[in-house]
């Protein structure tokens, strides 16, 4: 009785470690909960408000929700079409972008892949990532840009402008073409 009762107690302490193992794993993943979405909604219509105006509405298939992530934010990972406007209701600006995230509580908005962002004028300005800073109103970038308007196509690498995309500035021009009217 006693060689049996030795074989089987490390094969029994064996099956509670192995036990215990999967719990801690299960624990942990419940812990992980910063990485889990708090909410998803699909084929959302959103509208951000201030002081009772409309100041961005925004169209996107998916929105994932994180709150409980070290910082609280709204990703965006099937793309997003954003309008701002004026206090009295024009458009001023659109951006569409494959993807998106919104840091809530900086008041920032990471757009990347494929964006392409039009002011008021029809001016249209293209790049991989752009960064809207709603608190300090203005959108910048250091990646490559495209803007064309009606006088010219110009390309460069990096940007800083007011949020509505009126008044810009490229870092760095290069390759550009400027339309001129012969009389």
């Amino acid at each position: 009785m006693r060689f049996r009762l030795l074989h089987i107690l490390p094969l029994l302490t064996c099956v509670v470690v192995v036990s215990c193992k999967s719990d801690i794993e299960k624990v942990q993943e419940l812990n992980d909960a910063q990485n889990v979405p708090s909410l998803r909604i699909e084929n959302l219509s959103g509208r951000q408000t201030e002081m009772g105006k409309l100041k961005v509405h925004f169209i996107t298939p998916q929105m994932l929700q994180y709150n409980f992530a070290a910082e609280k934010h709204s990703d965006f990972p099937k793309g997003i079409e954003l309008f701002r406007y004026t206090d009295s209701l024009t458009l001023e600006a659109s951006i569409k972008a494959d993807k998106a995230i919104n840091y809530e509580t900086r008041s920032l908005w990471e757009v990347t892949g494929n964006v392409k962002m039009r002011n008021a004028k029809g001016e249209l300005l293209e790049t991989e990532k752009l960064y809207w800073d709603q608190k300090a109103k203005r959108i910048y970038t250091d990646t490559w840009v495209k803007i064309t308007n009606k006088d010219a196509i110009i390309n460069g690498e990096g940007l800083e402008s007011d949020e509505a995309f009126d008044s810009y500035e490229i870092k760095r021009i290069s390759n550009s073409v400027i339309y001129v009217e012969k009389d």
